[in-house]
């Protein structure tokens, strides 16, 4: 993501300050914290906030401080996240859970979700506040409907995974846009069009994310080879693999879902029977779709300062590898 220009970096890197800035006093407190935040992540949550907000009337220092809650929250979510799909690596590294155990994982998510809340009371932005809880509530719930969707997987349709998306991604990226759109007291259009914005590119991402797990048997991507598939998810890839493949091979498929013990043979049969041209084609036909949305909507905030820096994000967001 090098096209944001130098005054955004500069204030990317005031977040990251933030972030890890008064910290409570125990030791295993400071060693855990530092521990998530020593790799600092692409903070696209965060960027978006901060270009949403732009404005001559706001100070640099309220718009930091919006853009250190959300990467407070989307961290909190990850650490939890973890735990929930019993994973070893988070951004290339051993995750939390991993270096020490669940219960120190779940403790710390919940720890640096009450440092954002923290900090949203500072901010003294009611309607804001709102907007981060429901959001926050929302992914949640998200989670929740994701294991039930994989418990009971035989009746899945576009649309749930679409919900999911929305809810566990997508809903957050919204909440990014339209609060830093709040928080620069923009017209109600555009808070809604940059809400519709973050939405929408939230779900582009969430889609490409799904594209990259399959990717990682063959390329780094920071997370292990068919980590989805050996977790019981069906994603995007692995729904339209499964609309298009033969039936003995849908069998092999579901047969081996959410195996963690899958030999180099069977690991190589499942990404070659899911990177099949048919599926590779409708999964990269959904992605494209979200993103053209996206790119619609920005168009009617091509009045807006933060118009070529988000232009270069929805461009990113399309070649990103990690």
């Amino acid at each position: 993501m090098n096209k944001i220009n130098n005054n955004t970096k500069n204030e990317l890197s005031r977040v990251q300050k933030k972030i890890t800035k008064e910290l409570a006093s125990e030791k295993i407190v400071q060693d855990i914290y530092e521990y998530i935040f020593q790799s600092e992540g692409k903070k696209t949550r965060a960027l978006i906030a901060l270009l949403a907000s732009q404005s001559e009337i706001l100070k640099p220092a309220k718009r930091v401080e919006l853009a250190s809650i959300i990467e407070l929250l989307h961290t909190a979510t990850l650490v939890h996240d973890d735990v929930v799909d019993e994973s070893s690596l988070r951004r290339g590294e051993k995750s939390v859970n991993q270096v020490w155990n669940n219960s120190y994982s779940v403790l710390m998510g919940d720890f640096i979700y009450s440092k954002a809340f923290i900090l949203m009371m500072k901010l003294d932005q009611p309607l804001i506040l709102q907007e981060l809880a429901m959001a926050t509530n929302d992914i949640a719930r998200g989670e929740i409907i994701q294991l039930n969707l994989y418990e009971n997987y035989l009746g899945l349709e576009l649309n749930d995974l679409l919900k999911v998306s929305y809810l566990k991604t997508g809903r957050l990226f919204e909440a990014s846009a339209k609060t830093g759109a709040m928080l620069a007291k923009s017209s109600d259009a555009d808070v809604k069009n940059f809400g519709l914005l973050g939405k929408n590119l939230g779900i582009a991402f969430q889609i490409q994310d799904d594209i990259l797990d399959y990717e990682s048997l063959k390329k780094n991507t920071g997370k292990p080879a068919l980590q989805d598939f050996q977790e019981g998810k069906i994603t995007f890839p692995l729904f339209y693999a499964l609309q298009h493949c033969e039936k003995k091979d849908k069998e092999f498929l579901l047969g081996n879902l959410g195996s963690k013990k899958l030999n180099k043979n069977i690991k190589q049969k499942v990404f070659d029977l899911v990177r099949s041209e048919a599926s590779v084609k409708s999964a990269h036909f959904l992605l494209n779709s979200y993103l053209a949305k996206t790119s619609k909507i920005l168009e009617k905030l091509n009045h807006h300062s933060c118009y070529d820096e988000m232009l270069n994000l929805i461009m990113f967001s399309s070649q990103r590898r990690s």
